[in-house]
Order: structure tokens, then C-alpha cells, then sequence
């Protein structure tokens, strides 16, 4: 089965459902991950290309953690995604029309930051132009909790992979300590939804039940 994971910014794929992907790389499955940013932002100090260059080194060496396949850079601008829909969503097309999903993970749409908005967006103009079918398309977490959610994943097994892959972003944990955090919420939602020491959680955008 083909897997793409959509991130707004590196280590959004990580954080959002890094421990899901493991499980789709255990099961066989294919996992690409799309960046629709390279989050420039997060090295303000640094010269555009240079940020580029170092937050992609730290895609690469979480993807041999998680063990995607395929990694895609569409260096559209940070921050300010909502306002490059139009070539984003024309690159991410051509993509899923390469990749062929059956399933699509990217973060949900309620979402507090403008990009993880704008992914949604995207993602909905570049169904429309490639005519792709995905079976499902599943909302992670990052910035804002789900309120509701249709899936619980345990990722228990796998949550110091998952833990590494955010620590391989490392230019991004001086200020926040993304692995403390986000292990914090999946232990959370391991006990709270899953009865199980880490787990994820996930909303349906589009599949069984769920057409639009």
C-alpha cells in the first residue's frame, strides 16, 4: 500500500504521526513524505538556502529512522503557505499522481498555525487537478490537541523511533523540546483513549463514512 504523510514544515511528519509510519514501514507498506515548506523560519539567523540545506539534512536522517521511502521538497514559504496555494498545490498534483495514495496524513484542519491551514487547502486543489483517489486521508496532531478523533493507534513498540526521528530535526529543540512534548501527549493519549502506555490519534477527513 502506498503512504504519502503531508508536512507543512520538517518535523511535522514526526511529530504528527511518526509512530503511525513505523507501523506502515513494519506492515510493508510504501511512506513518501511531502514538505511543503522547508521551514526557513525555524533558523531565522541563517541565510534562506542555508536553512533549506540543514532543515532537509534533518528530514533525511529522520526518514532512515522512520524509514520512508521517498522525501519531496517543494520549498513553498514558511509561514506564509496560504498565499502560494496556487504553485503548491500544482507540485503536490504532480506527486500524488506519481505516488498514487491510498492513504494521506497531514495535520488537521483545526490546526492553530496559518501553514497547517493551508496544507488542507492544498491538498484539496491538488486532488481536484491530479484526480487522485486515496481511500482515506487521516488528520495528525501538532500544534493544537484534537478536540475529536475516529482512530486510536498504539505506537507503544515504537515510540523511541518515533522520539529519535524528532530529535534527528535537532536545530529545532533549542527553544521547544519537541520529543518531551510530544511524548507527553501520546502518553496521554495512550492512557486516556488507548489504555496503553503511547498512542496516537487521528481524525477522518475522507474515507468510509466520511465523503466529503
Amino acid at each position: 500500500m502506498n503512504v504519502v504523510v503531508i508536512a507543512p514544515h520538517p518535523d511535522d511528519e514526526a511529530i504528527g504521526c511518526g509512530g503511525a509510519v513505523c507501523k506502515h514501514v513494519a506492515g510493508g507498506d510504501r511512506v513518501a513524505a511531502v514538505f511543503l515548506t522547508s521551514g526557513e523560519l525555524g533558523l531565522k539567523h541563517l541565510d534562506r538556502a542555508v536553512a533549506w540545506k540543514t532543515r532537509e539534512a534533518e528530514s533525511a536522517a529522520a526518514r532512515e529512522i522512520l524509514g520512508i521511502r521517498e522525501l519531496y521538497f517543494l520549498r513553498q514559504p514558511d509561514w506564509t503557505l496560504g498565499d502560494a496555494v496556487e504553485p503548491a498545490s500544482a507540485a503536490l498534483a504532480s506527486i500524488l499522481q506519481s505516488e498514487q495514495p491510498e492513504i494521506i496524513y497531514l495535520p488537521h484542519p483545526g490546526d492553530w498555525h496559518p501553514d497547517h491551514k493551508a496544507a488542507n487547502v492544498i491538498l484539496t486543489t491538488a486532488l481536484t487537478i491530479s484526480r487522485a483517489t486515496p481511500r482515506e486521508i487521516w488528520g495528525y496532531e501538532v500544534w493544537t490537541p484534537l478536540t475529536e478523533y475516529d482512530v486510536v493507534v498504539d505506537i507503544t513498540e515504537v515510540i523511541e523511533r518515533k522520539l529519535s526521528a524528532i530529535r534527528a530535526h535537532a536545530s529545532q529543540l533549542t527553544e521547544i523540546d519537541y520529543a518531551y512534548a510530544t511524548k507527553g501527549l501520546n502518553a496521554f493519549r495512550g492512557a486516556v483513549a488507548g489504555r496503553t502506555r503511547y498512542a496516537e490519534v487521528f481524525r477522518l477527513l475522507h474515507g468510509p463514512g466520511n465523503e466529503e
